[in-house]
């Protein structure tokens, strides 16, 4: 499948890159707070909580969209404006302030998930779309697994803010990159698989 099927490959290899970011932040950003400005646990889960909040939100709004290709190149944009605002802060950076430039990465975290996984069912034959949900999660783990390696390459033994910097100019990097793929891709479709009612009412349409 993976080889007769390039858009949906394509699909994994971009999604499996989303995810690389996303738990370089839920991986990273967490253990620099406590190790860069010294906050305590309790603090570094509340400085990061609205953002999960704001993904939530993001990810029920997304839910209802019927498009594919427009939320995912808006969530890339927002995953690169996103980054960008990690690689200003520092460990002087006041609480306040930490809480509300990482707020942003909530938005792509929501929408990029939807869409990706939208586009898997689009792209994926009826047949296989057991195999193909489980190949996306498995480009999940692979990102993990990503993330986790470039971590310990770029913070050591102990996270700074020298390291923390390096790695945002590293998502910064990817982001570009992703949203270049996303807009250059054509076999990304505009709107995922009519559910079964709106096939029904389709064919009597027609």
């Amino acid at each position: 499948m993976l080889v007769n099927n390039l858009p949906l490959t394509v699909t994994y290899l971009r999604y499996g890159t989303f995810c690389l970011m996303v738990y370089c932040m839920l991986y990273g950003f967490s253990q620099w707070l406590q190790s860069g400005p010294g906050l305590s646990s309790t603090k570094a889960g509340l400085i990061t909580l609205p953002m999960s909040v704001l993904a939530a939100v993001a990810a029920l709004v997304g839910g209802r969209l019927k498009s594919i290709r427009n939320p995912l190149i808006f969530g890339t944009v927002g995953l690169l404006f996103a980054v960008g605002c990690i690689a200003v802060i520092t460990s002087g950076t006041t609480t306040l302030l930490l809480a509300l430039l990482v707020l942003p990465f909530g938005i792509p975290q929501g929408i990029c998930s939807n869409a990706n996984q939208a586009a898997v069912y689009a792209q994926a034959p009826q047949e296989e779309l057991g195999t193909a949900a489980g190949l996306l999660r498995t480009s999940q783990y692979v990102g993990a697994i990503m993330a986790a390696s470039l971590l310990g390459l770029l913070f050591g033994k102990h996270p700074t803010d020298h390291g923390m910097h390096a790695l945002a100019w590293v998502m910064v990097v990817l982001s570009a990159a992703l949203l270049i793929a996303t807009v250059m891709d054509q076999t990304l479709p505009c709107a995922g698989r009519p559910r079964d009612g709106e096939l029904s009412s389709q064919r009597m349409t027609a």
